[in-house]
């Protein structure tokens, strides 16, 4: 064989090392984002069920706190219906009392 056999054979197979390199690098180029996106959508998550958490604390908290706020209304609503029965029956003495004076 001579060298111009060998030189196409010589040139095909550094071509194709050239090709399997670059294609390796591409591989690993995307392995390493893939693996960098999977590390970033795992801290965002992470985050997300943190902050869930808190959220649903607070609403809970809320929760509570509005019922014992509809109570206190609830107590407010009885006293002032007893304090309007007092007075209505304190303006009735008052009436009485006028009356018994005029006569």
């Amino acid at each position: 064989m001579d060298l111009n056999e060998l030189t196409p054979i010589l040139i095909a197979l550094a071509g194709s090392a050239g090709l399997w390199g670059f294609l390796s690098q591409r591989s690993k180029h995307a392995y390493e984002q893939q693996a960098a996106s999977d590390v970033r959508n795992a801290e965002f998550n992470e985050t997300l069920k943190d902050q869930v958490t808190r959220l649903t604390e607070k609403v809970d908290k809320l929760v509570v706190e509005k019922e014992e706020l509809l109570n206190a209304i609830a107590d407010l609503r009885a006293e002032l219906a007893e304090a309007r029965t007092t007075v209505q029956h304190l303006e009735a003495v008052v009436r009485l009392r006028g009356s018994y004076r005029e006569e």
